[in-house]
């Protein structure tokens, strides 16, 4: 009787959750090398419930690059990433939660011979049901037990089993293959997509629900638009400053419009301004105060790369200090950021890769970090 519930516990679903951290809820793959681009997970992967990412989809997307077309590049784009979340919601009206798994996809390309990414990217939304996401995680946490029994608090990056074991492993296949249970066509809900046009100066973004197998437009926060695009000329010598800025831009108070216009007028009279677009900066990174319904793309994709311009450019304001109280913190994690190339501002990405540097923002940190969050007080 003893031994039965012995195993009748340890093989419950959700016995625990607390040996879970960042890299296990919001997992980034390493990249392969260009021989080996097929053990990454293909769009068309027919999982459980219909393939990640149908074609037909796909080609509906405005093209993710200027060349090759959608329906070439559908052979060449890859899953980069998984986000788990259990949570998700959108807006400022009470919180309805949407447990999901999230996917990121980037198109690669051949660099003289080494494996590199365009600029571009996909992230697509899984819907699960309350049920559903409490036995996936549970499995989740059993399958970090299973390979490791530290409960180490590292800094999200390139997960740390698939960076030591590789695409190739027992962690990826069994991962990979817990994630297909729960994903498909029949339960994607939303596509949305960056594309990288204009010689890497110019990038738009959008997205779409998926209702019925049709796909609706989604009317961006704040600006009231279905696209918005961000213009940056400022890459020559080097890209660390601002030039161009958002189209339609946000007009409410909280921007960061008077950084990312032309930062070379930047002067004293725009002192206020300046540290009020950084205090902006420091609250959309941070999901208590912001969530995917109460900011605009650029907003959320730019406010890294402002806030550092900011914080380089013009220490004496002492930004961080004067946005302590709008800077997030959670002392039970370690959210130091190692992505390089922070002070570049043409590097847009959330969770992936530039070109074939890892690369992960403070908002995705910070997300993953309440994820953890959440899961310690409800599972």
């Amino acid at each position: 009787m003893r031994f039965f519930l012995l195993i009748f516990f340890i093989y419950q679903p959700c016995f625990a959750v607390k040996n879970l951290d960042l890299n296990d809820v919001s997992v980034l793959f390493p990249l392969p090398l260009v021989n080996n681009w097929d053990q990454l997970i293909k769009a068309d992967h027919q999982a459980k419930k219909g393939k990640l990412l149908p074609a037909e989809f796909f080609k509906k997307i405005p093209s993710l690059v200027i060349t090759p077309s959608n329906e070439i590049l559908y052979k060449d784009i890859r899953v980069m990433g998984m986000r788990f979340d259990p949570c998700f919601h959108e807006g400022s009206a009470p919180v309805q939660c949407k447990q999901q798994i999230r996917l990121t996809m980037q198109p690669l390309e051949n660099v003289r011979g080494v494996t590199s990414t365009f600029d571009a990217s996909l992230h697509l939304f899984y819907d699960l049901n309350a049920e559903e996401f409490k036995e996936f995680i549970g499995k989740i946490s059993l399958l970090k037990a299973e390979f490791s029994s530290k409960d180490e608090i590292l800094p999200l990056g390139v997960n740390p089993f698939l960076k030591k074991d590789g695409l190739q492993s027992d962690y990826f296949k069994k991962l990979t293959s817990l994630v297909f249970e729960y994903t498909g066509e029949s339960v994607l809900s939303r596509i949305t997509f960056m594309q990288v046009l204009g010689s890497g100066r110019v990038w738009d973004f959008g997205g779409f629900d998926i209702i019925d197998k049709e796909m609706k437009a989604i009317n961006i926060p704040r600006v009231d638009s279905q696209t918005q695009r961000f213009i940056n000329g400022g890459v020559d010598p080097r890209p660390v400053w601002f030039l161009g800025g958002i189209v339609p831009e946000p007009t409410a108070e909280e921007n960061l419009n008077i950084l990312i216009r032309d930062s070379r007028i930047l002067a004293p009279q725009h002192e206020a301004e300046i540290i009020a677009a950084a205090k902006a900066a420091f609250r959309f990174e941070n999901p208590n105060f912001h969530n995917p319904g109460t900011i605009d793309c650029v907003s959320c994709h730019v406010a890294q790369s402002a806030k550092n311009y900011t914080l380089r450019q013009f220490p004496w304001y002492n930004v961080d200090l004067v946005s302590f109280k709008d800077i997030y913190t959670n002392a039970e994690r370690n959210l130091r950021n190692l992505s390089p190339m922070q002070t570049h501002t043409n590097i847009l990405r959330s969770f992936g890769y530039f070109k074939n540097q890892p690369i992960v923002s403070n908002r995705t940190i910070n997300e993953s970090s309440e994820v953890l969050k959440y899961l310690n007080q409800n599972y």
